[in-house]
């Protein structure tokens, strides 16, 4: 049975059916103090399953369905663990840290390169971040949302510093020739720094969990199996119910909400859940029509592209929101 899972507050939160965002709860101290990305040189377009693959679909078809024009595959000689240490990397630089000041890593990724050692370890040793510890967590489209839960708790102990990554390689979780799943992903890698100081506040974060193999399942050394109806009625629905309930947790209304970072799975999943919570679709970071679905990295390389462009500031309300194979869900409520 799924639970809400609730940090602790400094101080005793104020009733949830405030909506105002001057009277929000304090939360806990939690600044994102930098995000990078990185993605493969290798640009696959929607022609790619047609034209090279022999696939009897469409470019058009894909768009329609899923928002997806194009996205990054990294090839045979690619890693996780490269894409990983690649946007760790760029998240130090735009925090000001520097490798010794991580004190933990957390990578989620459903694609490592090895059974073991984790991929965290390997980042850990590229980066030449020698203090700090490191460990995989693994929960598919939503892992990226655990690990940041896991990362604020970590934070809340007396650690300064935890860096989160999200890598997968969606291309080497499906079958080339199954066109039901192979147009949807493609391959990235996200990261976010995170630090006890700061202005920023972690004011909710809720995870969830139904086991259920039917709706998405990949076989130990097999390849993802999808039942697109199923995953879209979940979907839809726990992404406009996790942002409500983020808010609600926090004391704010929905459209204090300046920016919805997502799961990038489907343009129309996210285009029905904005709709049905009443935000305009301006307020969700969006870049799946060039990524896909990315599945772990999703979030932090929408998230790290929309605070670029300045699609969010400090003092600004984002929601991040999680879903995927589990059935896992979650998310955070943060003030940058």
């Amino acid at each position: 049975m799924s639970r809400a899972i609730h940090l602790p507050s400094r101080s005793s939160r104020q009733q949830a059916s405030r909506a105002s965002s001057a009277q929000h709860s304090p939360g806990v101290k939690l600044t994102l103090c930098g995000t990078g990305s990185a993605v493969p040189s290798w640009v696959v377009e929607n022609d790619y399953f047609v034209q090279e693959l022999g696939l009897d679909t469409s470019a058009e078809w894909i768009v329609t369905k899923t928002g997806i024009r194009q996205r990054r595959f990294v090839g045979t000689d690619g890693s996780a663990a490269a894409l990983a240490t690649d946007a760790a990397r760029q998240a130090l630089d735009a925090a000001g840290k520097h490798p010794g000041d991580v004190e933990l890593i957390i990578v989620a990724t459903s694609s490592p390169d090895y059974s073991m050692p984790s991929t965290a370890c390997l980042v850990q040793q590229q980066l030449g971040a020698a203090r700090a510890a490191a460990f995989d967590l693994v929960n598919a489209c939503s892992g990226f949302a655990y690990a940041f839960d896991c990362a604020a708790r970590y934070l809340s102990t007396g650690m300064e510093t935890v860096l989160v990554v999200g890598v997968d390689l969606g291309s080497r979780l499906v079958d080339m020739r199954d066109r039901t799943t192979c147009v949807f992903f493609g391959d990235g890698a996200g990261a976010a720094v995170l630090s006890a100081g700061g202005r920023g506040r972690l004011l909710a974060t809720t995870l969830h969990a139904r086991g259920d193999t039917n709706s998405m399942h990949a076989p130990l050394g097999g390849h993802v199996v999808m039942n697109g109806r199923a995953i879209w009625n979940f979907a839809t629905r726990v992404l406009a119910d996790t942002v409500r309930d983020l808010c609600r947790q926090a004391g704010v209304a929905v459209d204090d909400l300046r920016l919805v970072v997502a799961h990038q799975a489907n343009w129309n999943i996210l285009r029905c859940a904005i709709e049905e919570l009443g935000l305009p679709l301006d307020r969700v970071a969006y870049n799946g029509d060039r990524y896909g679905n990315t599945l772990a990295a999703s979030i932090p390389l929408a998230l790290d592209e929309g605070l670029r462009q300045g699609r969010a500031n400090e003092g600004d309300l984002i929601a991040l929101v999680g879903f995927g194979a589990g059935l896992a869900w979650g998310g955070q409520l943060l003030q940058l």
